[in-house]
């Protein structure tokens, strides 16, 4: 998926067509001059280009990506976003890797901070499978979709990932890692900040919107799993609470508090989709 893409993208395009059968980059409303760009490396570089014409959500834009892959006879599937760059002899690991396992939905690769080079944490379940996986740099099999439905889109963006996770474990697949792809990963773009001489800690510095998103999908997924599973989602909840309160060292912290605020209201209504 692409959403006002730099021109660091056609590396990242190049890096994955020459991994894989097929390539198809949906792009979710980006502007004319971006668009013209995309163009032209779709036509220098081999890959289908799907304009949805505007920000249809995450959810929508991996759905419609899916299902023409569908359509082309795809088996299985690799989910990136546009600063996914992945390293030669990736897709033949993780294609590996699925090959040897049994009972997966999900396999996901090691995930590396690019900027400071260590491991990022990914909470492991009581078999030592993945809680959840982050979308990007995933690989799915077809059944799976067939099995438990695509991306929920009504979610838009955030717990896309987390949705789909919970709903693939709790048709009794799992949730694996493959130790031989690694995908080098820079979420968000944090700074850090001390407390009264505390140890430094990172705020994510998110936009408005998606703090809108987060407030309100976090009360979804409340409703939605805490019967199932309640140690994942107090363990969110905890996480959004925090990150809640870190809003107060960022700029434009009055517009990104009301706006996580006015998401929390939406989910209590049971308001979904895109933001009105």
């Amino acid at each position: 998926m692409t959403y006002h893409p730099d021109r660091g993208v056609e590396q990242n395009l190049a890096a994955t067509r020459a991994q894989v059968q097929w390539l198809v980059v949906v792009d979710n409303g980006s502007p004319e001059v971006e668009l013209q760009r995309l163009r032209a490396w779709r036509d220098a570089g081999g890959f289908e280009l799907i304009e949805n014409g505007a920000n249809l959500g995450i959810a929508t834009a991996l759905n419609v990506g899916i299902r023409r892959g569908e359509a082309l006879g795809a088996e299985a599937f690799l989910l990136l976003d546009q600063d996914g760059r992945i390293p030669e002899g990736y897709v033949a690991a993780m294609s590996a890797c699925l090959a040897a396992s049994e009972g997966v939905g999900i396999l996901a690769p090691r995930m590396v901070d690019d900027r400071f080079e260590i491991g990022l944490h990914t909470p492991r379940t009581a078999e030592n499978d993945l809680e959840v996986a982050i979308t990007s740099g995933s690989m799915v099999p077809r059944s799976v979709f067939e099995r438990v439905g695509y991306h929920r889109d009504e979610l838009f963006i955030d717990q896309v990932d987390s949705d789909f996770s919970l709903r693939v474990r709790a048709a009794g697949l799992r949730i694996s890692e493959c130790d031989g792809a690694v995908l080098r990963h820079a979420p968000g773009m944090p700074t850090y900040h001390r407390l009264l001489g505390s140890k430094p800690f990172q705020v994510a510095n998110y936009s408005p919107m998606r703090r809108y998103y987060q407030g309100r999908n976090i009360v979804w997924l409340w409703r939605t799993y805490r019967k199932q599973f309640p140690a994942f989602v107090r363990s969110q909840v905890v996480l959004h609470a925090k990150d809640f309160a870190k809003i107060a060292w960022e700029r434009d912290r009055f517009a990104k508090g009301s706006a996580f605020v006015e998401g929390v209201w939406d989910g209590v209504r049971g308001r979904m989709g895109a933001r009105s």
